[in-house]
C-alpha cells in the first residue's frame, strides 16, 4: 500500500461552494483512476486541509498524477496556496 498525502491552503469564506464543487468534479473521476483505492480529506485548520489518498502500489501513484494535477486544477479557484505532497509506502498497519 501506497500513501499519499496532500496538504493545501483555501479560501475559508467559500469552503461550501468549494465541498460542492469538489464533489460534482471529484468524485466520479476519482473512482476511475486505477489503482486509487481511499480519498480520505480534512480540514486541519483554518482555510488549511489535507488529503490522505491511498494506492495499491507506487506505480499507480506516479501514474495517477497526471491526472490528479488535471483535477486540482479544477479546484484552483479556491486555492490560497499551492498542493505539498508528501509520499511514502505504508511500513505498519492496524
Amino acid at each position: 500500500m501506497y500513501f499519499r498525502v496532500t496538504t493545501y491552503g483555501f479560501d475559508e469564506s467559500r469552503f461550501d461552494e468549494f465541498l460542492v464543487k469538489a464533489d460534482e468534479t471529484l468524485r466520479d473521476a476519482l473512482k476511475t483512476i486505477a489503482g486509487l483505492e481511499s480519498v480520505h480529506s480534512c480540514r486541519i485548520g483554518e482555510g488549511q486541509g489535507m488529503i490522505v489518498a491511498s494506492y495499491d502500489s507506487e506505480a499507480s501513484a506516479a501514474a495517477a498524477q497526471p491526472k490528479i494535477q488535471a483535477l486540482f486544477g479544477e479546484l484552483a479557484e479556491f486555492m490560497t496556496s499551492p498542493p505539498e505532497v508528501k509520499e511514502g509506502n505504508a511500513v505498519w498497519t492496524m
